[in-house]
């Protein structure tokens, strides 16, 4: 259920286009948000290591309306139980 959700409203691509376990180069600079170094992190970059996941980026969000009636911020209402 939440992947055909996910593919619903989301578009999706590799943040790296090489397939895992390739060797990829992380220049200098490199977006800390979109690439994550794991392992010997030593020293500048650039740097060079095997790719474990290639991550995931949306590129497009396409959302059903709200009604103005409903406050998008709320996750889950509060429930009470009355007797």
């Amino acid at each position: 259920g939440c992947r055909k959700l996910v593919r619903q409203y989301l578009t999706l691509e590799p943040v790296l286009p090489q397939s895992e376990g390739e060797r990829v180069q992380v220049p200098a600079g490199f977006d800390a948000g979109r690439i994550r170094l794991t392992g010997n992190v030593a020293g500048q970059p650039p740097y060079s290591g095997a790719l474990k996941h290639h991550g995931w980026v949306t590129t497009a969000v396409k959302l059903p309306s709200l009604s103005p009636a409903m406050d998008p911020r709320v996750l889950a209402p509060a429930e009470v139980e009355l007797s």
